[in-house]
């Protein structure tokens, strides 16, 4: 007789004590590896080279380009003189390369911080300490700037980086495309040269800019040629880099140097102009005089005033930072194949906000033209923003007297062509769509508030929308309510040959109808009854068995939902034990109806839960059940089997364990007893090996495999032993998760079949559903699974059960 050793596996949960302790060991290497973490450029300097280097020049000098008049077109969108702009890309460049991880960022001034920052300027400009000189400009902007650094630095140390996992693709996408709407619509007036009061709302600024058309002057001339000159040359690149594509790395400088260029024209024709013509004051708005060097550096001097009046703009100026700066970094870590440190890139925004106080900066964060032009130009490490730190320095001491004769309108035109690649098309939309309505609802509304009011009100309110539906979903989840569907094997074609054969013709015992029955299940697979395709092949398990499938976690919010549905589907395809009184005023008031006509239905035995889907389970989810198990039993009017296919989650094991599902032993009509014990009573417990081997060896009782030749097969308990104590010297070990199965006298194991040490946990569908068939497949008497229950049955663990209820 072939035996075949079976191994009973068992994966149990961690002690806390002993969590603590490992903890504790771990601390100092987790202390080393978080410090060592704060400068990466420690793990990738040494292996810095020369051709590195050249691609790092390269980029450094192409976004250098840019970086200078956008620094100055953003300083003039928050309010401030234009050379705020370039101290606070000076510092954001400078201090990256130390501490950042992405090849690719450039941290420096933004639009749409920019545009917030603006939006709260305007308030303190209004206020009285502004206009009679008690608050400056240089004070904003450090106030913003040093208080956003330390928020953001509190953040970073406090490990709170997967905060921004709760803002989806659809928020972060409606709220670029708003905000990108609304500087567009706000440089219009100073593209056309007309004053329009930009502290209102986007849609007022555009119709005022609209009535006010008829007043257009001389700067409409530069601005509208600007962005002539800046769409032609992008398109006119795109086109002649698709045709000539071994000249696209040239065509792509030449397309991100058009915004410098663009500037240098109408720089030196304005000169031209104001100088040839001699006149007392300029036809057309310029920037005025820019201050050579860094005219206002030193330990920033706080005003407690002003930080209380701007101190509740200061959750949304770091959320805005962190969202627009960690969307960018990540976006372009998947597109260039590496991966950022969120909580790093939070440390690198608080330090370069906090130095920046220091150099009179206002708030700076990731910008997205930018570092999307530095990966295009070939950036090989952080290490290319030093060079554009040194572009900026030369444009300080050395270019400022040019900058004075910037004319307005260009730098607007500037501002507006840098964002329009924020304004997604329909494309983009149907895509939100297509994936579900409440992507384009979430996009929608970020786009469409960013447009009536305050861009933080937009992002709050798409934030909250999509938290709404994600917890909609997590409290109302799919499930399913699983069938079988019968494949073809060898024992399915010997069958066939008995019956069609005239010696098989009287009808098969019922043991042997058992067997087949069995057998088939055994080779059978699982589907839901609303499968769109297969649904409509699968039928019932077995009369009496009810397959129920969540398909999401099983936590205090869903938890009552998931089990009324089950219970729902139990009432819907089994008969109530005892019937109902005749009398109507002798049945339960919840159950006064007519008497329903399921006489013809099963009776309800065992019920299969199939967890491979449900990684959390918590205390409500676990008490749900074991109501809805008492709930069955009482419909059902006798003892009603559970039987769990569980994936390798130990959160959900504890809580099954904790409810007593694992055993299932329970006085009739009481709660299950806990299977958690302690370890030692575990350990004794696996090693009981000497239990009933006739046990042991019934399929039809363990759920292990059903032979499908119908012979004997003795199963072998392999020992099991915890892998955190020592073990012996000269014995090979095969590692299962926190056991090991141990074979002294081969060199290796070879195992054919493994169970869990629970009688009623499974590794899959097929062997639960096989258990739960021959569990009943007798006569009806609620026993456990005999498979171990001479191990589980032991006196002293039966005291510690009770010992637990009763605490």
């Amino acid at each position: 007789m072939p035996t075949i050793p079976k191994t009973f596996v068992d994966n149990p949960p961690e002690d806390y004590m002993d969590n603590i302790r490992s903890r504790a060991r771990q601390l100092p290497r987790s202390v080393r590896s978080y410090f060592s973490q704060l400068c990466p450029i420690v793990s990738w300097l040494p292996k810095y080279n020369l051709v590195w280097l050249s691609s790092d020049i390269i980029s450094g000098l192409t976004v250098g380009c840019i970086v200078v008049p956008q620094s100055m077109a953003y300083a003039k969108l928050v309010g401030l003189p234009a050379q705020y702009g370039l101290y606070t890309s000076f510092v954001g460049c400078a201090l990256y390369p130390l501490i950042g991880t992405s090849k690719d960022i450039n941290i420096g001034t933004t639009a749409i911080q920019a545009l917030f920052l603006g939006q709260v300027f305007a308030t303190v400009q209004e206020t009285p300490q502004y206009q009679s000189g008690l608050w400056t400009d240089h004070q904003f902007a450090i106030t913003m700037s040093f208080f956003a650094g330390i928020i953001t630095l509190g953040l970073s140390l406090l490990q709170l980086g997967i905060l921004f996992n709760f803002i989806c693709q659809p928020a972060v996408s409606g709220f670029m495309a708003g905000s990108a709407v609304t500087i567009i619509i706000s440089q219009l007036g100073k593209i056309l040269g007309i004053h329009v009061n930009t502290n209102e709302a986007p849609y007022l600024i555009f119709g005022y800019t609209l009535k006010d058309l008829p007043h257009t002057k001389v700067d409409a001339i530069f601005g509208i040629l600007s962005l002539v000159w800046l769409y032609g040359v992008k398109y006119a690149c795109k086109h002649l880099a698709k045709r000539y594509p071994h000249h696209k790395r040239k065509i792509l400088y030449f397309s991100t140097s058009r915004n410098i260029l663009v500037l240098c024209f109408t720089t030196i024709l304005s000169w031209m102009i104001n100088h040839i013509g001699q006149y007392a004051e300029s036809p057309f708005a310029i920037l005025g005089p820019v201050p050579p060097g860094f005219q206002e550096m030193g330990v920033p001097q706080l005003d407690a005033s002003l930080a209380a009046h701007v101190l509740p703009n200061f959750p949304s100026m770091v959320v805005l930072l962190i969202m627009e700066h960690c969307s960018i970094a990540t976006s372009l870590g998947k597109s260039s194949d590496y991966r950022i440190n969120i909580n790093q890139e939070i440390l690198s925004l608080g330090l370069t906000n906090v130095f920046g106080s220091f150099f009179s900066a206002f708030p700076a964060t990731g910008s997205f033209c930018r570092s999307a032009v530095a990966s295009k130009s070939g950036a090989k490490t952080p290490l290319n923003n030093t060079v554009v730190a040194i572009v900026v320095i030369l444009a300080l001491y050395a270019l400022t007297p040019a900058f004075q004769f910037i004319p307005t309108s260009s730098l607007a035109a500037v501002i507006a062509h840098a964002v329009s690649d924020l304004v997604v098309g329909p494309s983009v939309w149907r895509r939100f769509w297509s994936v579900h309505p409440s992507e384009f609802l979430i996009f929608t509304c970020a786009f469409i508030i960013s447009l009536f009011a305050r861009l933080d009100i937009s992002i709050y309110v798409a934030v909250i929308i999509s938290i709404a539906v994600q917890l909609y979903r997590s409290a109302r989840p799919n499930y399913a309510v699983l069938g079988r569907m019968d494949t073809l094997h060898t024992s399915d074609s010997k069958t066939c040959e008995k019956t069609s054969s005239p010696a098989s013709s009287a009808s098969p015992s019922k043991s042997t109808r058992a067997e087949d029955e069995l057998d088939a299940l055994a080779h059978s697979k699982f589907f839901s009854f609303t499968h769109p395709m297969l649904g409509q092949y699968a039928k019932p398990i077995a009369p009496g068995v009810t397959a129920f499938q969540p398909r999401d976690n099983l936590v205090f919010e869903n938890s009552l939902f998931l089990t009324e549905k089950l219970l729902d589907e139990i009432k819907r395809t089994t008969r109530r034990g005892k019937p109902l009184a005749e009398k109507v005023g002798d049945r339960p008031w919840n159950n006064a109806g007519g008497v329903s006509k399921t006489m013809n239905r099963p009776l309800l035995h065992s019920v299969i839960m199939d967890l491979t889907g449900v990684h959390q389970m918590d205390y409500s989810g676990i008490e749900d059940l074991k109501a809805a198990a008492n709930q069955a039993e009482r419909y059902s009017g006798r003892p009603v089997s559970w039987f769990f296919v569980l994936n390798d989650s130990l959160a959900v094991r504890k809580c099954l364990l904790f409810g007593g599902f694992g055993n299932q032993e329970r006085k009739p009509g009481g709660p299950f007893r806990s299977d958690l014990r302690k370890r030692s009573d575990e350990d004794n417990g696996y090693k009981d090996s000497d239990a009933n081997d006739d046990d042991r060896s019934s399929s039809s009782i363990d759920g292990g495999s059903i032979a499908s030749d119908g012979t004997n097969k003795e199963l072998q308990v392999v020992e099991i032993e915890d892998t955190r104590k020592p073990s012996k010297k000269d014995e090979s070990i095969v590692s299962y998760d926190n056991i090991c199965v141990l074979d002294d006298n081969m060199g290796h194991c070879t195992i054919s079949e493994l169970d869990d040490v629970y009688p009623y946990f499974f590794f899959t569908m097929r062997d639960a559903a096989v258990a739960a068939c021959s569990r009943h497949a007798g006569p009806e008497e609620h026993a456990l699974p005999s498979s171990i229950s001479s191990i589980k049955a032991d006196a002293s663990n039966m005291n510690e059960e009770k010992n637990i209820e009763k605490q």
